[in-house]
């Protein structure tokens, strides 16, 4: 369900900037290579998919992001609106060069 609530705010909630920042949030790039999401690479230039990461939210608060795989660690939030709000919030700040733990 958290997966569903993901997407739906990615492609329901967020314009074109916070696409692209939560694109570099998990990717470390704000562009989609020419070739589409299928070709997306990892630091060790082999491909490695966009994949999101289910974690226990009594662990973590905010979702997390590994640049290197293409991976965002994401909480099981209890609602779609607690998912956009720590989202927003951890994108944001990543954005202006802060880490939250």
């Amino acid at each position: 369900k958290v997966v569903d609530w993901f997407w739906e705010t990615v492609r329901n909630d967020f314009d074109q900037e916070m696409r692209a920042r939560l694109l570099q949030f998990v990717t470390g790039t704000a562009g989609v290579p020419a070739k589409g999401f299928s070709v997306l690479q990892g630091n060790d230039g082999n491909i490695k998919k966009f994949a999101i990461h289910g974690v226990d939210r009594a662990n973590y608060v905010y979702p997390r992001a590994h640049t290197c795989f293409n991976r965002i660690d994401l909480p099981n939030y209890s609602s779609k609106k607690e998912l956009y709000e720590k989202l927003k919030t951890a994108i944001t700040i990543a954005s202006v060069g802060f880490d939250i733990e």
